[in-house]
Order: C-alpha cells, then structure tokens, then sequence
C-alpha cells in the first residue's frame, strides 16, 4: 500500500504578502456590507452635518460614511460592490498560483468592461427603480447617465 499523505510546499514571502492583502480585502469587504445593511440616513456622514443621536450603523462612524458615500455615487448598486470585491479576491486567489505573469492589455479591457457594466446598470436603476431616502436609485453616476439619455 503506497503512502498518499499529501506534500505540502511552503510558501513563498510574495505569496504569503499576497495572500494576506487578499484575506484583509475581503474582511474590508465584509465590513463594507455590514454597514452598507445597516445604513440609517438618520447617521452622521458628509450628507448629514448634526446628529443628536446614537449611531445605528454597526459599522460606526466609519462604516456610516462608506454607506453614505456608496449609496450617493452609485445608488442601490452599492450593496452590489461588496460581493464583487470578494468574488475578485476569491478569482485572483485562484488564479495566483497557476500564473507568474500579467496581461496588462487582458486587465486593460476587464477594466474597460467593469467600468461599462457599472455606469449601465447605475443607469439603467436610475430609469426603472424608483428612489429611495433621499438618494437618487442610480446615484449621482445613473442620474447623469439618465439626464444625458
């Protein structure tokens, strides 16, 4: 009977560095949509000025503005950046171990396309879904977006 523990190789410092800035994107992630949930427009941010009560967000003060911040440039998208970001960690995870190289003209046109997706659909929640809090359902992106069509 053949020995079929597996082997295991030890990491490198670039691949430990990397996999690190990876699993600390993806807390930041996580926090991102934990206070993009518990958004109050009632929460101090640089939309709101004065505030006279507790902070509702669990995220805190921090975690108010990010929600604030998103919710104004891109609307109800926003709670759409948070999975994205993890499922990008999760794809460059994947693919690190495999590739020594970059493609910088492949990242180039992935760039292009993300940007593209992201002002068509701020644009197309701008024209179907009705506004919510005082943000515009597109946010500031899918209100021009709408204005120039």
């Amino acid at each position: 009977i053949e020995d079929k523990e597996p082997k295991l190789k030890k990491l490198s410092s670039r691949q430990r560095l990397f996999e690190a800035g990876l699993l600390v994107v993806a807390i930041f992630a996580i926090y991102l949509m934990v206070a993009l949930v518990s958004f109050n427009p009632a929460d101090p941010s640089w939309s709101q000025t004065a505030w006279h009560e507790p902070i509702h967000n669990i995220g805190g003060e921090t975690g108010a503005w990010l929600a604030d911040t998103l919710l104004f440039i891109f609307g109800v998208l926003a709670y759409a950046i948070p999975p994205i970001i993890i499922f990008q960690c999760w794809m460059l995870h994947r693919r690190e171990s495999g590739q020594s190289h970059i493609d910088f003209f492949a990242l180039s046109l992935r760039f292009i396309g993300v940007l593209a997706l992201v002002f068509s659909s701020c644009g197309l929640s701008a024209i179907s879904i009705d506004d919510w809090y005082y943000f515009a359902s597109g946010g500031v992106i899918g209100s021009l977006i709408n204005s120039a069509l």
